[in-house]
């Protein structure tokens, strides 16, 4: 059942570095949770914990792309290593604010310094998988393999931030995302050998024009957005919902079996070899995780809500594992990682849309009608990529149109 993985993981240099990324991108669980709950310790604010949180995640969504594109012109070890530095310097200067009673101002300005710094890790890991994968079916594997990686660490991360913010020191979720920073990035960047070739500017003249001009990313884009601001919203939520029943401790483990649903899901999805095209699975996707998350209105006990993230899990790689293999199939082959930075991107603008509006809903409503808001971004997302689903096509793609015509030729 799970030869296909066998096979991507024999390639070589694979297990490396998709070991060494899923240390580097346990940010994506620890840091804003953690941010979150060691603003909202110290201020006893939501509002002002989703805002820290928010200026964050803004300030990594605006410069991923940046990044990106000078990783492909430059390479991901040139470019990424002092920005590693610089971002873990930042968190310390923010814990050290907030600890210090310093101006307040000063946090902002430190969590946006960590969010410029941070880049997209999961963009690199799939750039290398693209680099060295030899055929289409190997990729499509080796995507869900990265969409159960990140699952793995959304469940892993909130359990541990929490339990240790809570019980043992409030920036503990900051410091150990600072750690697992700077060793996985240790033990990336030195692993060159998948690395994808630099494209000099001089050398990519015949690739002028933006990655955002192709209609269909641009609809993963915001459907990548949509799903962001849900799982900011869900994040923010939980733990919220859980301090109303005054059982706070307990919403990482809530957190992680949401994760663990997906994880289960993604590691089937990369099992099977799908004959329904891309976009057709992408959209199905996305509608019947729009029709999940209405699942979330229901609970009153932190039991019912542990078993309803689960199930709703279940519906999160599938969207995850198709709207990237799109992506990849109407990006240019040299802007590839400048393309899945943009779905970082966009997810981060979505979770900081997200965790800063549930934040003021809860503060104002509490945390049951703050899970609307996952409800109303989802279909939102839904809807815009079912009725655009043709756009999705690659076939659609002038890009994929030339190479169509240049295979013809040869």
């Amino acid at each position: 059942m799970f030869s296909n993985y066998r096979e991507i993981l024999g390639l070589p240099g694979a297990l490396n570095f998709s070991l060494a990324g899923l240390a580097a991108r346990l940010p994506i669980s620890l840091l804003g949770l953690g941010i979150v709950l060691f603003v909202q310790g110290e201020t006893g604010s939501y509002g002002m914990a989703g805002f820290v949180m928010a200026t964050y995640m803004v300030a990594q969504a605006v410069s991923n792309p940046i990044i990106a594109k000078q990783i492909d012109r430059r390479g991901q070890s040139v470019v990424m290593k002092p920005l590693v530095l610089v971002h873990v310097t930042a968190l310390a200067l923010l814990v050290a604010t907030v600890l210090a009673g310093w101006w307040f101002g000063l946090a902002f300005v430190f969590a946006a310094l960590a969010g410029l710094s941070l880049g997209s890790i999961g963009s690199l890991i799939r750039a290398r998988w693209t680099y060295i994968a030899r055929t289409p079916r190997q990729l499509d594997s080796a995507f869900s393999w990265e969409a159960a990686i990140d699952e793995v660490i959304f469940i892993t991360g909130p359990v541990l931030v929490t339990v240790l913010a809570t019980s043992l020191f409030p920036p503990a979720g900051i410091i150990l995302s600072g750690l697992a920073t700077l060793i996985g990035s240790f033990l990336l960047y030195r692993n060159t050998d998948t690395e994808p070739e630099p494209q000099p500017k001089e050398v990519d003249r015949t690739l002028k024009g933006k990655v955002l001009s192709n209609p269909g990313i641009l609809i993963a884009v915001f459907s990548h957005f949509m799903l962001g601001a849900g799982f900011g919203a869900i994040d923010v939520t939980v733990v919220a919902f859980s301090e109303e029943l005054g059982q706070k401790p307990f919403s990482g483990v809530v957190l992680g079996t949401f994760a663990f649903g997906s994880l289960l899901s993604g590691l089937f999805f990369g099992t099977v070899d799908w004959k329904i095209p891309t976009h057709k699975r992408q959209a199905l996707a996305t509608a019947v995780f729009a029709v999940a998350c209405c699942a979330l209105l229901l609970p009153g006990s932190m039991l019912v809500m542990g078993i309803t993230v689960f199930f709703v899990g279940l519906a999160i790689a599938p969207v995850a594992i198709t709207t990237s293999t799109t992506v990849r199939e109407l990006a240019p082959p040299k802007r590839l990682t400048e393309a899945f930075a943009w779905m970082s991107t966009s997810m981060a603008f979505g979770t900081s849309f997200g965790s800063a509006i549930a934040g003021n809903l809860i503060d104002h409503f509490g945390a049951r009608p703050a899970f609307l808001m996952p409800v109303v971004c989802m279909a939102l997302g839904a809807l815009v990529v079912v009725s655009c689903v043709k756009l999705l096509d690659p076939l659609r793609s002038g890009h994929a149109a030339r190479l169509a015509r240049r295979a013809t030729v040869g």
